[in-house]
């Protein structure tokens, strides 16, 4: 005695409804019926169910299994092209999992701009820093951007001298009242690591409305000082 439509699906772990379409798109053959009008499903549907639902898992529409039982070579055809499909997708997965870890180790848990690098010069950013980078990237010019970019990952380029290794921290803690002595002698700190910054990309511009926003901005993040100290270094740069 051969199986009831609703055992062989239960036994291939496919639902009667797909074992109903699989006779009508041609891809299980119908079974003979019994004296009493019903199917009877045998050992080679059974076989045929769990073949379908083997490929239709390792990706293959029903259109293409048809077209695997017609033409051997269609069938080697077919395997490669969706093989080659894998590799492309677990490439494109494995890229996706290196930007996953540089999100995390720089934009999460670094704090820095999509496309930028925590430095690996062991120099801190401050949450200042943080925003005036996202800032900067968000309204500079890409050449402005690639500049800058280079700038922070290169070892050194951001950071003082060995005489004087961290201006920065100094300009980071610098209150709104410190006097004008303070403020030149902490702009000319700052100088050197500025003009390294500035031939990063010696033939960039920012226009004159970019320049305003970023203004606006820097003005929001940093007190009267430390903006005085930022308009001492650029005028010095210009100079």
């Amino acid at each position: 005695m051969g199986w009831s439509t609703t055992e062989v699906a239960r036994l291939a772990e496919v639902s009667v409804r797909a074992v109903r379409y699989y006779h009508e798109v041609g891809l299980l053959p119908m079974p003979e019926r019994k004296s009493n009008g019903y199917k009877s499903y045998g050992a080679a549907h059974l076989v045929r169910l769990l073949q379908i639902r083997r490929l239709t898992a390792l990706g293959f529409t029903l259109a293409q299994i048809k077209e695997i039982d017609s033409d051997g070579r269609v069938a080697e055809e077919l395997f490669d092209s969706l093989d080659a499909e894998i590799a492309d997708r677990i490439e494109q997965l494995q890229r996706i999992r290196r930007e996953l870890k540089a999100v995390l180790v720089d934009e999460v848990r670094g704090g820095v701009p999509p496309g930028f690098r925590v430095p690996e010069s062991g120099v801190v950013l401050t949450e200042s820093d943080k925003t005036a980078l996202s800032v900067m990237n968000q309204l500079l010019p890409e050449e402005r951007r690639e500049g800058l970019k280079e700038w922070l990952s290169t070892p050194g380029s951001h950071a003082g001298s060995d005489a004087d290794p961290d201006p920065d921290a100094d300009f980071e803690a610098l209150p709104e009242d410190a006097d004008e002595a303070t403020r030149e002698a902490l702009a000319v700190r700052m100088l050197p690591a500025a003009r390294v910054a500035r031939r990063r990309s010696p033939s960039a511009s920012t226009p004159p409305d970019t320049a305003r926003d970023i203004g606006k901005a820097l003005r929001d993040i940093y007190n009267r000082a430390q903006i005085d100290v930022l308009i001492r270094v650029a005028t010095a740069l210009e100079s």
